[in-house]
């Protein structure tokens, strides 16, 4: 996705997937509301909503991954084990992004992921379990 805002060729799923088995660290943008803490925003008459973040997933072999918000101000260490499914939700003004669901050791939470981007990352993290 990345590489798509700079102008350059989109690689394929699979190019991905070779160069994570290699060894390449690799960085999927995202959003979230829930890794690293929730974000509560104030609309009004004492009602808060719990808005989306944008952020990185670090995915590097034989390192745990990490999310990071865009700002730097957010950021958590996910541990296996792990699981990843998709919710079938859809992200308001994202269209190229699905919303997941990541099961870690610590909790679930929620991550929208570009669609092109959805096979590497379910590699890394493998289908959840029902």
């Amino acid at each position: 996705m990345l590489l798509r805002w700079v102008w350059i060729r989109r690689r394929t799923p699979a190019q991905d997937i070779e160069d994570f088995r290699n060894g390449q660290p690799l960085q999927v943008v995202g959003f979230t509301k829930s890794i690293g803490g929730a974000a509560v925003a104030s609309v009004g008459r004492g009602k808060e909503i719990t808005r989306t973040r944008q952020g990185y997933l670090r995915l590097a072999v034989g390192e745990a991954p990490v999310w990071s918000d865009r700002r730097g101000d957010r950021s958590a260490t996910l541990r296996p084990p792990f699981g990843f499914k998709p919710t079938g939700g859809k992200v308001p003004m994202a269209p190229k992004f699905e919303r997941y669901e990541l099961v870690t050791a610590d909790g679930t939470y929620d991550v929208a992921v570009p669609k092109k981007d959805a096979e590497l990352v379910l590699y890394v993290f493998g289908p959840a379990q029902n």
